[in-house]
């Protein structure tokens, strides 16, 4: 009876990590799907665990077996052995097949916020900690009480406004140009234009996926808040929001509705930190074009209601 579990488990446990497996491989990235596999993962692991100690015998006698029973098992050995090394290698077919996958396909679409910045949502304030990697530098948090689910993005950005680094943008959002937002299908320049374009700043990738050779990196440009922390450079923490469905007489399409809104702080680390609510900078009507920011924020009355409180701390850990 444990053997066939064992058995039957396998196969079903095996068909939950084939079909996990090939869509992290050919849809954007999903925390969901991630999970489900580590899951099954764990379960093909304790089943196998399973079938070895159950099979004891036979692969006990394989192993201390002579001729061709000792040359089938080195033989295989050595097969997934090679097999190993050309994928660490990155060897043909295993780049090619990489390649073929969405994070290849889509890579100048993939947006990472930095690897230092956490996201919490415990269900009325979300919470986003930028952690320093010098913990003689401040940590960077911010407080969001948002009504309902509008779309946002968290940034830093210099004075002079080019993006040092983006430290949030909401899963359904970072993998794709082409977006669906609360039943809406639209593009990320169309629901979040101020941070799109600050960010095809930096990357020097259109929202249509051509380069921009006279955007991206330069020289002379940190794109590190670690850089602004050590040498006590200014910068200003920016957040995006944007709902659907929300027009208005001066906003009247029916999906989009009123333009996305800026919220913004100034943050002086030489002057040791402290507390900042984000003031209400701009709306981002115009900036699906070229990113201009529009200040005549009469027209978008109703969208201010989506925001609670966006408290920001910068300071040292106790």
């Amino acid at each position: 009876m444990i053997r066939h579990i064992v058995n039957f488990g396998l196969l079903f446990s095996f068909l939950g990590l084939a079909v996990t497996g090939v869509m992290a491989f050919t849809l954007p990235f999903s925390l969901t799907t991630t999970r489900v596999h580590v899951v099954f993962g764990v379960l093909t692991l304790l089943l196998v665990v399973a079938h070895l100690v159950s099979r004891t015998r036979y692969f006990s006698g394989k192993l201390s077996g002579k001729g061709s029973a000792r040359g089938m098992v080195v033989g295989v050995a050595l097969g997934a052995g090679a097999i190993a090394a050309v994928a660490v290698a990155g060897w043909w077919p295993t780049a090619a097949a990489i390649e073929l996958g969405y994070e290849a396909r889509q890579r100048q679409a993939i947006v990472r916020g930095s690897p230092l910045a956490g996201f919490l949502d415990d269900g009325g304030t979300r919470w986003i900690v930028r952690e320093p990697s010098d913990p003689e530098l401040p940590s960077l948090a911010l407080a969001m009480r948002l009504r309902g689910e509008p779309a946002v993005a968290v940034w830093v950005e210099s004075s002079t406004g080019a993006m040092i680094e983006t430290l949030h943008l909401p899963e359904a959002l970072a993998y794709a140009e082409k977006v669906e937002w609360q039943g809406v299908k639209t593009e990320r320049h169309r629901l979040l234009p101020i941070w799109r374009h600050r960010y095809t700043m930096v990357s020097g990738v259109e929202p249509n996926g051509e380069v921009d050779l006279y955007s991206g990196a330069t020289r002379t440009h940190s794109f590190e808040l670690e850089k602004h922390l050590q040498d006590g450079k200014p910068f200003v923490l920016c957040v995006e929001v944007n709902a659907v469905g929300d027009p208005n007489e001066s906003w009247p399409d029916p999906e989009l509705g009123q333009p996305s809104l800026l919220y913004t702080a100034y943050f002086e680390p030489d002057a040791g930190g402290g507390y900042a609510l984000l003031e209400l900078t701009a709306h981002g009507g115009e900036a699906a074009g070229g990113g201009t920011l529009a200040y005549d924020l009469e027209s978008v009355g109703g969208a201010t209601e989506w925001v609670d409180l966006l408290l920001a701390r910068m300071g040292r850990r106790r």
